[in-house]
């Protein structure tokens, strides 16, 4: 609801967490060095807030009124595409304006889905479909890099800490929107990431299946070939910021590539999970208020504001830490989104068509992972060959010791045979002087010491 028990709105407050510590309007731990800040900024937007939740209502009660005439209105699963498309278009184009200035907290759940396409999706591609992989979920088919990603996803969130009254419940929903998108889509599968923003989905309590098709659209739309192997999208958005950032802050680039910094190393973070890392989950949600709108343009209008808010700190950094740690430092404050959004939105309003602009690098990066690809072949090449050596060698060395071993018993098997033949040879000539000296013996006896008994002479 619109009000919590205390009487105060979401968001005005700061509550002590169970554990201690400040928490904001959405259960996160508020760094202590923060606190003041927080209150401050919740404090001064607590007005402005009252005055926009009367204007989402009206917003709101006028988009469901329309939802509930296209629905009677469609006739065929045809038709309900057809609607649901501009349905879909239709609020991109009148919320344009009101979603800069932030949606509120309990209309995201209806009106993020219907920026996303998630009517057009669920008619297009099936309403039987996410039914039908929750089935597949309670089975066997478990995505078990995702298991161990799950305790990992907002350590400490009391909807997402299996310790918490109802951190199990929130576990359990976070598993069933990511494993029946890994199902659904087997070629991105799951990648890490994933889990922030759909922890983030479950946070904000959107429905699980409107999450699930709302993730399909983040990897399909808002971030092509960020997830899926080899992840050639991210590489495209890389590029497309460094030629944005020389565009519009070309001073600020140049200071950055004197220190070594690769806005890569930052920007990545950002765009893959958008933006939901390190912000303020507040300053989260009304960025992806303004991206589930306008589109992926707003993903670097996003970053190049942010880019500019902290410039003058930036290009004092004489390193490549200080640089990194003024962008850390502005991102863990950045608990008032109206400066970050309207910067975005007014002064980078014109940087052009970002499709067009990530088709046109897309051939360079592709070259480039085909030649990252080929060194890699060649590296493993090589090894292989380095490795086929080494074992040659140690087979060499083998049959060597083989061969050492065989002719040293060549050695002493024929050292044996001729000690045998020696033995052989010294046993028949003693045998032969041994059968002589008893001949002649025998002649001596007979005729020396036996001598013949004399004849009887005759009378």
């Amino acid at each position: 609801g619109d009000v919590d028990a205390s009487g105060e709105e979401p968001g005005t407050m700061a509550r002590e967490g169970s554990q201690g510590g400040t928490l904001d309007e959405y259960g996160f731990v508020v760094q202590s060095e923060f606190v003041a800040v927080y209150k401050e900024t919740s404090l001064m937007q607590s007005e402005r807030r009252a005055t926009l939740r009367e204007q989402w209502k009206v917003l709101t009660r006028e988009l469901r009124e329309e939802d509930r005439k296209a629905e009677e209105a469609a006739s065929s699963t045809e038709e309900a595409v057809k609607t649901a498309g501009h349905r879909t278009r239709s609020a991109r184009k009148v919320l344009r304006g009101p979603v800069v200035h932030g949606i509120p907290p309990e209309y995201r759940p209806y009106v993020w889905p219907l920026l996303c396409g998630v009517e057009k999706a669920r008619h297009a591609r099936g309403e039987h479909v996410f039914p039908g992989l929750l089935q597949r979920c309670e089975g066997k088919e478990r995505n078990k890099e995702l298991e161990l990603d799950l305790d990992r996803t907002f350590p400490g969130h009391p909807l997402l800490d299996r310790e918490s009254a109802h951190g199990g419940a929130g576990i359990a929903a976070l598993h069933r929107i990511l494993n029946s998108y890994a199902l659904y889509n087997p070629e991105v599968g799951y990648c890490q990431s994933m889990n922030f923003i759909a922890g983030i989905l479950v946070i904000m309590d959107v429905r699980e299946e409107d999450s699930f098709w709302m993730i399909s659209h983040v990897s399909d739309s808002l971030l092509p070939n960020h997830f899926a192997p080899p992840m050639l999208g991210a590489q495209v958005d890389n590029k497309v910021f460094k030629i944005l950032l020389a565009k519009h802050l070309p001073e600020l680039k140049s200071h950055l590539e004197s220190l070594g910094l690769d806005t890569a190393m930052v920007v990545s973070q950002w765009f893959l999970c958008i933006f939901c890392n390190k912000m303020p989950c507040e300053t989260v949600c009304r960025i992806w208020d303004l991206v589930f709108c306008k589109g992926p343009q707003a993903i670097f209008q996003v970053a190049l504001a942010i880019f500019k808010l902290c410039e003058a700190k930036l290009l004092l950094a004489d390193d490549m830490g200080g640089a990194m740690e003024a962008i850390r430092n502005f991102e863990m404050a950045c608990f008032n989104a109206d400066e970050l959004l309207e910067s975005a939105v007014v002064d980078f309003a014109g940087i052009g068509d970002v499709g067009k602009l990530r088709e046109d690098v897309m051939p360079e990066a592709q070259a480039e992972y085909a030649d990252y690809k080929a060194r890699t072949q060649n590296y493993q090449m090589q090894e292989n060959l380095r490795k086929g050596k080494q074992a040659l060698k140690g087979v060499g060395a083998t049959l060597s010791g083989i061969g050492a071993a065989i002719g040293q018993n060549v050695q002493q098997a024929k050292a044996k045979a001729d000690k045998e033949d020696w033995l052989g040879t010294m046993h028949k000539k003693a045998s032969s002087a041994s059968s002589s000296a008893s001949s002649s013996f025998s002649s001596f006896f007979n005729s020396v010491i036996a001598p013949p008994n004399p004849q009887p002479q005759k009378p």
